[in-house]
């Protein structure tokens, strides 16, 4: 008679996602910026009365290697991260360098030539003023005779 062999399903099918998991994550994001705590860089985005502001984590990185551009409904924040050139062999790097590319459908439709940029301490903050299009308004109906 054979040894019976307890299964435990819950557990099986656990152990399946993670393989699965891994095997997706190898195949098609090994040299994408995604880290395990999601895309780089980093975005909050907040929505205020006049306007619309984007929190951008990105430390270690000079003003002019970030480049903002907008339209009436997109923000897209590109860039460089460049490795530090310091002397000696590398024992151990877990810092990436490279180039980066965010691009966000907003919410609202902006003023995209009143976009400003500010950066301070690794945090690229862009606020983005709002446009009135959406916003009701009475019009006067006049008369022509």
């Amino acid at each position: 008679m054979r040894d019976l062999i307890r299964r435990e399903p819950r557990r099986d099918l656990e152990r399946a996602r993670s393989g699965f998991d891994q095997l997706f994550k190898d195949a098609f994001f090994r040299n994408l910026p995604f880290g395990e705590q999601g895309a780089f860089p980093a975005v909050d985005l907040y929505d205020t009365e006049g306007a619309l502001v984007a929190k951008v984590e990105l430390p270690g990185v000079k003003s002019e290697d970030v480049e903002v551009s907008t339209n009436n409904d997109t923000l897209t924040i590109s860039g460089e991260i460049k490795p530090d050139m310091e002397e000696g062999e590398v024992v151990w790097q877990e810092r990436g360098h490279g180039k980066f590319y965010r691009s966000f459908k907003l919410p609202v439709t902006i003023k995209a030539d009143q976009v400003d940029a500010k950066f301070k301490g690794g945090v690229l903050r862009i606020e983005m003023p709002k446009t009135d299009e959406l916003k009701s308004r009475t019009v006067e109906v006049k008369d022509e005779g």
